[in-house]
């Protein structure tokens, strides 16, 4: 009978606590034009190509040169010649300690990158210096501790750079979580959906969206598996003769036949649903807004729509107001500083 060819569709859940956020910052922040500077103002989710992006060009240009700066040969050998002269296995207070100060000095981009990788698997002390070093030092800081919390060789490293993170998130942090949310590893983009989540990362709402759930091919040539469900029965296939001294016989020979059906898997779909994006999806939205957003659920659909009808909107009303308090705040300081002026000249 022929063989019938199903494909079975797998679901693969990962679940994993999401901390809460360490700020309470509200999503937008007034310049003069409602947005921080190298963050691009919200647009509509398409309904098909490429998702809006967070920064503008100019930033994610700048937070890969950062990146390639960490990379460079001679960054690396001098954080590896302090480890050796000063850290490592060095025991004397003194030295450690003239180590950790040649840290506290290297304030460049490409320093700040490198050191979560290069001193990950050293003492306590060296990890606290580094942790406390990058929070210290500005937006530059604050994008490497995010890179390290999503690329991160170790997970001691990680999840000290991940506890130091403070929202609201810079445009250079931005940008790093713009890449990882737009790569293919399910690992990286289930931390990055974390760290949008903890730092309160507003614009990563689309990516966050587009990315709660992932459906792969299984791509194998052989069969996955296969699946008989049936009635075996017996039945005389063949008689053989046998012959004796005045006397003979058959043999018989029995068969066997299977009714039912078999099912043969040769290929699948595995969807994989991001816990932790989701999560973090709906505490932004729902932060955001101040409405409860989980009734979007996983339905791309439902949230595209959300997105482009009511949180637009909202991101719109608040820019503008986010605009006017500055405009306010220039025009009393002004005024502050004609009437001091004033006051000096009588």
């Amino acid at each position: 009978m022929p063989l019938p060819i199903i494909p079975i569709v797998f679901a693969l859940v990962t679940i994993a606590a999401l901390p809460a956020p360490t700020h309470a910052a509200p999503p937008w922040t007034g310049d003069g034009s409602g947005w921080t500077e190298g963050v691009l103002p919200p647009t509509p989710i398409a309904n098909e190509g490429v998702l809006p992006p967070m920064v503008d060009a100019r930033t994610s240009a700048q937070a890969r040169a950062n990146l390639a700066a960490s990379r460079n040969p001679g960054v690396r050998r001098l954080l590896e010649e302090i480890g050796r002269t000063n850290l490592g296995r060095m025991r004397k207070t003194e030295t450690r300690a003239v180590g950790l100060e040649r840290l506290r000095a290297l304030d460049d981009p490409g320093f700040l990158y490198a050191m979560p990788e290069v001193f990950a698997g050293e003492a306590e002390d060296v990890r606290r210096t580094v942790v406390e070093h990058l929070a210290a030092s500005g937006p530059s800081g604050q994008a490497a501790l995010a890179w390290t919390a999503i690329h991160g060789s170790k997970s001691n490293m990680r999840e000290a750079c991940l506890a130091s993170l403070r929202g609201p998130a810079a445009a250079e942090t931005l940008a790093v979580l713009q890449t990882a949310l737009r790569g293919g590893n399910h690992e990286t983009i289930d931390r990055a959906g974390r760290i949008a989540g903890v730092m309160d990362a507003w614009p990563a709402i689309p990516h966050l969206v587009a990315t709660q759930y992932s459906a792969d091919r299984v791509r194998r040539k052989s069969d996955l598996a296969w699946i008989a469900i049936g009635t075996q029965r017996s039945y005389v296939q063949n008689l053989i003769p046998v012959t004796g001294d005045g006397s003979g016989a058959f043999q018989p020979v029995i068969g066997q036949i299977l009714e039912g059906f078999v099912m043969r898997v040769m290929d699948a779909v595995v969807v994989i649903y991001r816990t932790e994006v989701h999560r973090s999806l709906i505490g932004i939205t729902s932060r955001a807004t101040g409405a409860d957003t989980s009734g979007n659920g996983w339905s791309f659909t439902a949230w595209r729509d959300w997105y482009n009808d009511e949180f637009l909107a909202t991101a719109s009303e608040r820019a503008a107001d986010a605009a006017d308090a500055s405009d306010a705040a220039r025009y009393a300081e002004a005024e502050r500083r004609r009437r001091d002026a004033a006051a000096g000249e009588e």
